[in-house]
């Protein structure tokens, strides 16, 4: 017994022994796997926001459970994504109202919209947010701008694998497969391939979209260069229109289409964007080819004349160089774009500074489309730690834009007014929960016409709105936390209700455990969104204007997601409760959608 006794320290000392040698030896492994240097980013502006920005990196977000870019913009007060379905026919948004508000930058590179469907409005569910490292959202007094980051793969030199499979109700099937892998003599490779699906037998538009993602670059101690190929193909079939509990189905059905997208860059850049001087340039190509027969029963269905066989080309070259200290940034941009022959030039610059309590930023830009020079200045006063003053202003001059081409090929022109747009709010923080609510007011502006959804729709000249926004964010207790956003409208107006609110609480739980996986994660979440019906312009055959309203919005859905190590299973159903509703005239959102699968890494 003495001896048994005795024998039980001297094998507890072994095994702390080997586990010391062990963790030593992994240490030493990951060292040595450690890769030098990265590809550049591009440089994201600072948020003078309070509790949760609109910010996320690549794991969170996946965690959000979004499927395309118009849900990430959902948790924006003020805006209202315009959708024909959740997964992969068309969406669009409105910022105060306004589609042709929001803009979309990869790795610096404006996306803007060519394509003949779109009429300069952009589309929302076609862009792989799986090629996305990082999304920041800057919420302007008067445009919101989406700003992301690309994929950059791994900073080690082993292999990184990761497949992505999700299934779920109509039909709907998701297979993403990446592969990035770094060589000691500075070359970085990475490739994505995803398919998405989907057949909704009873409202239509099943189709599918093919999208592939591949960077090759060089890294170099002082400087990089890589290029990147963005490409998806896109097919949908025509999606009919719905009576629902009576109410009239208005509005027009949406033509088949097979469009292919194409974005190619190759870029420059030395220095670092986070510190320090750096420069990075931009060669650009954007391509949009759309291949959709014709066919004689569309126009006995009501088509407008359908866009056909078209291509579009846009070449953009970009040059930016900064400064980024420990309190101040400043950059300047020269943004050259080659349209129809033409050279036009947009400069930009922006300025940023964070001093103890004091955080401010402008950026300016001219646009040579519309001939008009826009300003945004945002301000973040902390009073304490508890209290802060935020505001927004926003100011353009007037100019004269490109809207559409009507129905003989003639130039359709609208005189801007001055673009002048405000925001102000104060936030009160409560324990960790942060109150946000305040006031924003948008003079007189000509509104875009979503043609993505009807050809026929017109723009139209609104007057003032004012309205009152409201966030409330942040932890509440054991694991709970809270975003609740919304914006009430003095009188509702085109293309954003009188009062819409989103709300989402979540409960996470992790445990660390003494395994040798690290433990697991596991998050439940639940939302709900609540919209008043908004108003959509139509073009009658006289030339007049009339509205259209759209089905108010209430439902809500569940997700859910377990982590274990390098894999994770998640599951969501959205609008679980079947509510009818549209956000486009007649075009009804579907009912239950059961989205469900698993994200799993590998390390080769």
């Amino acid at each position: 017994m003495a001896a048994c006794c005795g024998a039980v320290p001297l094998l507890a000392q072994g095994r702390s022994a080997i586990d010391s040698t062990l963790r030593a030896r992994a240490d030493s492994i990951q060292r040595a796997d450690s890769a030098t240097g990265a590809l550049p980013q591009a440089e994201v502006p600072l948020l003078t926001e309070v509790g949760m920005s609109h910010r996320w990196n690549r794991d969170s977000l996946f965690s959000t459970g979004a499927l395309t870019l118009a849900d990430f913009m959902d948790r924006v007060p003020g805006l209202m994504t315009l959708r024909a379905r959740f997964y992969m026919a068309p969406q669009a948004a409105a910022y105060n109202g306004d589609v042709g508000r929001v803009r979309l930058f990869l790795d610096g590179v404006e996306l803007e919209s060519i394509d003949a469907r779109g009429g300069g409005v952009t589309e929302l569910s076609q862009f792989p947010i799986a090629a996305i490292e990082e999304l920041v959202i800057e919420r302007g007094a008067n445009e919101l701008r989406v700003l992301m980051r690309s994929w950059r793969g791994p900073l080690r030199y082993t292999a990184q694998t990761r497949a992505d499979i999700f299934t779920g109700d109509n039909r709907s099937n998701t297979f993403r497969g990446f592969f990035a892998r770094r060589a000691r003599n500075g070359l970085a490779f990475q490739a994505m391939l995803q398919r998405r699906s989907t057949d909704d037998r009873q409202l239509g538009g099943d189709g599918d979209a093919t999208a592939i993602f591949t960077r090759l670059g060089v890294i170099r101690p002082s400087w990089s260069l890589d290029a990147t190929l963005v490409r998806v193909r896109t097919t949908q079939q025509s999606l009919e229109l719905i009576n629902v509990n009576s109410y009239l189905a208005t509005g027009r059905e949406l033509p088949r289409y097979d469009q292919i997208q194409r974005d190619a860059y190759l870029r420059f850049a030395t220095g670092d964007a986070s510190r320090g001087a750096w420069v990075q340039v931009v060669a650009a190509s954007r391509q949009n080819v759309e291949n959709t027969p014709a066919r004689s029963a569309d126009a006995s269905r009501g088509f407008v004349a359908d866009s056909g066989d078209t291509t579009a080309n846009r070449a953009q070259f970009v040059a930016t160089a900064g400064w980024t200290g420990s309190r101040t940034r400043l950059s300047l941009t020269e943004r050259i774009r080659l349209v129809n022959g033409a050279t036009l030039h947009q400069p930009a610059a922006r300025a940023e500074f964070e001093i103890g309590r004091i955080a401010a930023s402008a950026y300016v830009e001219r646009n040579p489309f519309a001939k008009l020079t826009r300003g945004d200045a945002f301000a973040r006063v902390r009073a304490g730690s508890r209290l802060a003053f935020l505001g927004a202003v926003s100011y353009g001059t007037r100019g004269t834009e490109l809207l559409r081409r009507d129905s003989t090929d003639d130039l359709v022109l609208a005189r801007h007014p001055v673009a002048r747009a405000a925001r102000a709010e104060v936030a009160v923080r409560l324990g960790q929960l942060w109150l946000q609510g305040g006031a924003v007011i948008r003079d007189s502006a000509v509104l875009r016409a979503p043609l993505i959804f009807d050809r026929a729709t017109p723009p139209v000249l609104e007057g003032r709105a004012l309205g009152a926004v409201f966030t409330v964010v942040g932890p509440l207790f054991r694991g709970f936390s809270v975003h609740l956003s919304g914006v009430a409208w003095d009188i509702p107006g085109m293309y954003r209700p009188r009062v819409q609110t989103r709300s989402e609480l979540t409960w996470r739980y992790h445990w660390t455990g003494a395994t040798p996986t690290g433990g697991f994660d596991f998050l439940l979440g639940g939302q709900a969104e609540y919209a008043t019906r908004s108003f959509v312009p139509l073009l009658g055959a006289d030339g007049s204007i009339t509205t259209l309203p759209t089905f108010a919005a209430t439902p809500f859905g569940l997700r859910a997601e377990f982590r274990l190590k390098d894999a994770t299973i998640s599951a969501q159903i959205r609008n679980i409760a079947n509510v009818p509703y549209t956000t486009v005239p007649g075009l009804l959102m579907p009912g239950p959608l059961a989205v469900y699968g698993v994200r799993w890494t590998f390390w080769n």
